[in-house]
C-alpha cells in the first residue's frame, strides 16, 4: 500500500530529505480505514475500498518518485534497503500468519493452496492468483480468500522494483516528458499502474517546478478535477477505471502541504499498513466469537477489532523495525535486497508459466 516514508538517500549533489507531510498520515489511515469499512461491509459503495487503494497507489508514486529524484545510482543500495525493511517483513509476518491460520484451520485446503502461497511470497499475485476463473481463484485462496487484498502490495512491490530502474539509471529518467508518455500510457491501458505513474509524474514535474502543487491556479484546478472524477465515478459507473486515477492523484496533491507531524499525526500514519495488512486478524477473532455463540455480524465491532489488530502489529513489528533498521544498513546489503526483489519476482514468473504452460 502507499508506505513511503520521510527519508534522506544519498542524491546526486547534496542530500535533500523529503519535506514533512503531516495531512499525508491522516490520509493514510482514511484510506486504510475505508478498506477496512468496505470489507467488513459498512460502506455501501463497492468501490469504495478499490479506490482508497489508487489513492494509496498516486500516494506511494508522488512519496517514490520524490524520493528518487534526489538519489543518483550510488543511492539506489539504500533506497531497496529502505523499501525492503519498511514493506517485505511486516508484509511476510502476515502472509505466514494467514497461510499459518489457514493450514490450522482449514483441514481441506484446495489444490492451489500451495500455488497461491508462492504468488503470494514472490509479489506476483496482481497477475497469476485469479488467472483463470477469478470467482473460482478467491473461493479457493486460504480463509476464502481473506489474502486477495495481496495483490496491492504486489503492485507495490514491482513499482519499486521497476521506477528506480527508469529514474535513475536512464539518462532521462527524471525528465517531464517520458513520464507523462508513460503515465499516459498506464492510465489509458491499467488500472494497477496509470494511478501510480501519475503519482511519479506529479513528483517529476515538482523537481522542475518546486511547489506547483500549492499555487492558487493549480489547486483550484485540482479541486475542480477532484469533483469532477467523483461525480462521473457516481453517476457512470462503467468510467470508473478512468476517473479512479485522477480522483487519486488530485487528493493526494491536495494533501501535499508542508506541515508538521505531530506525535498523534505519525501514529496515525504509522498504524496505516498494519491495519490494512493484518485487519483480517481482529475480523476472524470477532467472526470465531460470533460463530461459537451464535451471536448476528457486529460490524463495527470487527472495525474495532482490525484497528486493534494494526495497532498490536504497528507496535510489535513495524515500529521495531523503523526504529532500528539503520544500524544493520551496508551498501553490500542494500544491493543483496534489491537482487532480491527482482529474483522473486522473476520466480514467481517462470513458477507460473512452468506450471501452466502446455504440456
Amino acid at each position: 500500500m502507499a508506505v513511503a516514508a520521510r527519508e534522506l538517500q544519498p542524491p546526486v549533489a547534496a542530500p535533500q530529505p523529503l519535506p514533512d507531510y503531516g495531512l499525508f498520515d491522516v490520509l493514510r489511515f482514511l484510506l486504510s480505514a475505508t478498506v477496512v469499512l468496505s470489507h467488513v461491509g459498512l460502506l455501501g459503495w463497492g468501490k469504495s475500498g478499490n479506490l482508497a487503494v489508487q489513492c494509496f497507489f498516486a500516494l506511494s508514486g508522488w512519496l517514490i518518485g520524490g524520493i528518487l529524484c534526489g538519489t543518483g545510482p550510488t543511492g539506489l543500495p539504500r533506497f531497496y534497503f529502505n523499501r525492503l525493511t519498511r514493506i517485505w517483513i511486516p508484509y511476510f509476518i502476515c502472509v505466514a500468519a494467514l497461510y499459518l491460520t489457514s493450514y490450522l484451520h482449514e483441514p481441506v485446503r484446495s489444490p492451489r493452496w500451495g500455488e497461491f502461497l508462492v504468488y503470494d511470497v514472490t509479489f506476483t499475485h496482481n497477475w497469476f492468483s485469479l488467472w483463470g476463473n477469478a470467482d473460482a481463484a478467491l473461493r479457493q485462496m486460504p480463509l476464502k480468500g481473506t489474502g486477495n487484498h495481496f495483490w496491492s502490495l504486489a503492485v507495490e512491490e514491482q513499482f519499486y522494483l521497476v521506477c528506480p530502474l527508469l529514474m535513475v539509471l536512464l539518462p532521462f529518467g527524471k525528465r517531464i516528458l517520458p513520464w507523462l508518455i508513460l503515465a499516459l500510457a498506464a492510465y489509458w491501458s491499467n488500472l494497477w499502474y496509470g494511478s501510480v505513474t501519475l503519482g511519479v509524474l506529479a513528483a517529476v514535474i515538482a523537481h522542475q517546478y518546486p511547489g506547483w502543487q500549492l499555487r492558487t491556479e493549480a489547486r483550484v484546478g485540482l479541486v475542480l478535477l477532484l469533483g469532477t472524477a467523483s461525480s462521473v465515478m457516481v453517476t457512470m459507473p462503467s468510467a470508473y477505471g478512468l476517473e479512479a486515477p485522477l480522483f487519486a492523484i488530485s487528493l493526494v496533491l491536495l494533501c501535499s502541504i508542508p506541515t508538521t507531524r505531530t506525535r498523534l499525526v505519525r501514529w496515525l500514519g504509522g498504524i496505516s499498513f498494519p491495519l490494512y495488512l493484518n485487519a483480517w486478524i481482529g475480523i476472524f477473532a470477532i467472526h470465531a466469537i460470533e460463530k461459537k455463540l451464535h451471536l448476528p455480524d457486529w460490524r463495527l465491532l470487527e472495525f474495532f477489532a482490525a484497528l486493534a489488530a494494526g495497532t498490536a502489529c504497528y507496535l510489535l513489528i513495524d515500529a521495531q523495525v523503523m526504529a532500528r533498521r539503520s544500524r544493520y544498513y551496508r551498501p553490500v546489503i542494500g544491493i543483496a535486497c534489491g537482487a532480491a526483489g527482482y529474483a522473486l519476482v522473476l520466480a514467481g514468473v517462470l513458477f507460473f508459466f512452468g506450471r501452466h504452460s502446455p504440456g
